[in-house]
């Protein structure tokens, strides 16, 4: 008899479990019947890092509701997941985005398993209202792998959908999240030594020994790769041996972290002055409009974990050893006239975009990325208007030209990389 019974039970479990498979899609759709018709506009949206960014617009009914009552919030049968948004209201009008920075905004890596929508949520004195949102820009779905955690990662794909419900036509946002492996093509962090091969880069001798940028630079690399994968990362190196390396090509350094879904791009490099030096010192390139807490830890860590302080330097600086070398109206001109002296296309170059190209080509639309493949000599940029790209940095670690600098970058670089390690350790966390 007990054996019938548990037989009964395990019939009963399994016709239950095929029901919720089978009915998930149907349960899931029935949160789209209590949307209102209006829906809100999403009028740009990307991925840079690990953030999500959205902005858009709503038209209300309701000119009397507070900005204080309006949230932006994923949703299932079951559960709320409220997401920190900047409102605006003017009126009728509601304006939204996740951040005014490029690498803040949603923050992909700690989103909630399942099955979710995306709405604008309005509580109005109790009663809360829900507005779908359409896309209105030229870009589409996104897949998303979040960064490496206790060796587990999430794969989050955004959809933007259509469905007829009750012979009306709902457009929506979905959010499908759950646990897998990385891919083989998809890795956490990209480190890109820089120069290499017949571009030795900048160079000084110490006691009749003559140093080049780009071996030291694959020096910390390749020991920067190891440190981050004992904390459990996976790890790419642009260049892994003494070779030429272009920008654009399938193995181009500014392709790479994008071609292989990094979240987190670093180039390493050594700085030179030509004068007689006497000051040394760490130098952080940002991106255009982004939050400085990442890059302000890495130049501290490195100035004090190394012990060779701040960059003294003045020009482009925003805040100790963080700068940001970007295009003036006047640097454009100067640019686009030695185009047109060298017979070649001019480039779409926008006023606040990065000069460097391994934070400006890396960022894609969002750092004003250019190298559109006008021109076949310097090759296509294929992610230059991608709106789902890594976070780059460029990392200045000392000054190979003040001996000082050089002595601790070869006998110290352990220091170097600790400071590196820790720094994005502690940014993931």
């Amino acid at each position: 008899m007990k054996k019938i019974i548990m037989l009964i039970l395990l019939l009963a479990f399994i016709c239950a479990g095929y029901c919720i498979v089978n009915n998930k899609g149907e349960k899931n759709y029935k949160i789209l019947y209590d949307t209102e018709a209006e829906n809100a506009i999403i009028n740009d949206y990307y991925i840079y890092g690990n953030h999500l960014n959205i902005e858009g617009s709503l038209n209300i009914d309701d000119a009397s509701v507070d900005i204080n009552d309006i949230s932006l919030v994923l949703k299932n049968n079951s559960r709320e997941y409220i997401i920190d948004m900047l409102f605006e209201k003017n009126d009728k009008v509601i304006t939204f985005k996740s951040s005014d920075y490029i690498n803040d905004g949603i923050n992909l890596d700690i989103l909630p398993l399942g099955n979710w929508y995306l709405f604008i949520k309005i509580d109005s004195q109790g009663e809360y209202k829900y507005y779908n949102l359409v896309n209105n820009t030229s870009y589409n779905n996104l897949k998303y792998y979040t960064i490496t955690k206790n060796n587990s990662n999430n794969l989050i794909e955004m959809n933007f959908e259509e469905k007829e419900i009750n012979s009306k036509k709902i457009n929506y946002v979905s959010f499908d999240i759950i646990k897998t492996e990385l891919p083989d093509d998809v890795y956490d962090i990209s480190i890109d030594p820089g120069h290499g091969g017949v571009d030795s880069g900048a160079v000084n001798k110490l006691d009749g020994v003559t140093y080049t940028e780009s071996d030291l630079t694959l020096e910390i690399a390749v020991k920067l790769k190891k440190k981050l994968e004992k904390a459990g990362y996976k790890v790419l190196l642009t260049r892994n041996s003494d070779v030429d390396l272009d920008f654009y090509n399938d193995k181009g350094r500014a392709v790479v972290p994008n071609k292989y879904h990094s979240k987190l791009s670093i180039s390493l490099h050594l700085n030179s002055d030509s004068s007689k030096m006497n000051y040394g010192g760490v130098e952080v390139y940002v991106p255009n409009d982004s939050k400085l807490d990442f890059a302000k830890s890495l130049a501290t860590n490195i100035a004090t974990d190394a012990k060779i302080g701040f960059s003294k330097k003045k020009f482009n600086k925003i805040e100790e050893g963080v700068y940001f070398n970007y295009f003036k109206e006047s640097d454009i001109l100067e640019v686009n006239q030695n185009y047109i002296d060298k017979g070649i296309k001019k480039y779409d170059i926008e006023v606040g975009a990065p000069e460097m190209c391994m934070i400006r080509e890396v960022g894609g639309k969002v750092t004003h990325a250019y190298v559109d493949g006008r021109n076949e000599k310097y090759g296509l940029n294929p992610y230059y208007n991608s709106n789902q790209t890594a976070e780059g940095y460029l990392v200045e670690l000392a000054y190979i030209s003040y001996e000082d600098n050089l002595k601790k970058i070869i006998n110290d670089s352990d220091s170097f990389v600790s400071a590196i390690g820790k720094t994005i350790v502690n940014y993931y966390n």
